[in-house]
């Protein structure tokens, strides 16, 4: 066949497609998302392997140094490095657990004496106010009326179908999870066989040198990623220790509570923190109007030191990227993706400034500039 009518077929045929497409854009993204939820396992599976691959990495090449240094086989490295990386990941959970609820739980406790001490004095300040009063009565005439009870009872039936309906769809979540988890583990303990047969893929379909660049492409995304993650819980524990202390030095309460909160949502850039703010205001509130108004500009101070000293510094540092181009990352990322499109935009982010770098300086080689 001729190439040029080969090439005409082609867009020809291109074209129809992308109108049949466009004059069905609300069956395709039907069918989109059909797909999706149906491979959701298996792409989260692929984040967690990808996720926990770092550690893993690390960890098997530690063993592997003490399997020479000792002389032994290095073949169960992949296995025992598969293990501990698991063991290091529940045990964090469960320090967090042990460290967080008990805090969260006295500060409820705490929270609700005080509430039980502040809540008639709030009442007998409103009723000063007629407005409030006759609010308060009305309120308090509809919670003992039989027209109450009778909505609550008319609505038991539609009540239980939503509890059942929530165990329905938290039983899917976690069997979701589950396969997410087998599909992980087959990843991480075969991920070399994997790595090869997309080689072969790649190389079969694809022109030598897409092959060759996509290949590239993804050893720099892991490389750069594990330099992001490394660097993301140095900031977390840099900004936990500097919370903690700022909060002790100006005499807050709950420090070690906002402290920990605060590093474990750094990882979500920007936004995590004025969660842990929030949530840290909120808790000394109820102890002490005026702490809680400390403690909000103690952790702002903080916190704009760190955004603008550390964060861009340490993790943009780690993954080569300016104070500038890390924050342009994290909001385009949070536009998109919301708040995974923050923790990863950042690598990808990377990625693509490093092979932009790379094509743009071989460019001006091949042209002598």
């Amino acid at each position: 066949m001729d190439k040029s009518l080969k090439h005409i077929l082609i867009g020809t045929g291109f074209g129809v497609t992308l109108f049949f497409l466009l004059m069905n854009l609300s069956k395709v993204g039907a069918f989109v998302i059909a797909v999706f939820k149906l491979l959701q396992p298996i792409f989260i599976g692929a984040i967690m392997a990808f996720v926990l691959n770092v550690p893993m990495q690390q960890i098997q090449r530690l063993l592997q140094k003490l399997y020479k240094k000792y002389k032994k086989k290095d073949t169960d490295a992949k296995t025992a490095s598969f293990a501990l990386t698991l063991v290091l990941l529940f045990a964090i959970i469960i320090l967090t657990c042990m460290t967080i609820v008990p805090q969260i739980a006295a500060s409820l406790i705490s929270i609700g004496k005080q509430l039980q001490e502040t809540i008639p004095v709030w009442l007998s300040q409103l009723t000063q106010y007629p407005e409030a009063a006759a609010l308060l009565e009305y309120i308090e005439e509809t919670l003992i009326s039989e027209d109450l009870y009778t909505l609550i009872g008319s609505n038991v039936s539609a009540m239980l179908g939503s509890i059942a309906s929530g165990i329905g769809s938290f039983a899917d979540i976690l069997i979701n999870l589950l396969m997410a988890f087998v599909i992980m583990s087959y990843l991480l303990l075969d991920k070399d066989n994997v790595k090869r047969q997309f080689r072969k893929l790649f190389e079969a379909y694809l022109p030598p040198k897409v092959s060759k660049y996509l290949m590239h492409a993804g050893t720099l995304l892991c490389e750069i990623y594990a330099s992001f993650l490394s660097g993301q819980c140095l900031e977390a524990v840099i900004l936990g220790v500097l919370m903690w202390l700022a909060f002790v030095l100006c005499g807050l309460p709950y420090a070690g509570l906002v402290a920990v909160l605060t590093g474990l949502l750094s990882f979500i850039p920007y936004v995590g923190s004025f969660v842990s703010c929030a949530v840290g205001a909120f808790i000394i509130f109820m102890i002490s109007p005026v702490k809680a108004i400390i403690s909000i500009i103690v952790f702002q101070v903080v916190q704009f030191v760190e955004n603008q000293f550390i964060y861009p510094r340490v993790v943009g540092g780690a993954v080569g990227l300016s104070a500038l181009w890390t924050l342009i990352a994290v909001l385009i990322g949070g536009k998109l993706f919301g708040i995974i499109g923050m923790i990863f935009f950042i690598p990808l982010t990377a990625t693509a400034y490093t092979l932009l770098s790379q094509a743009v300086n071989k460019r001006l080689e091949n042209r002598k500039i």
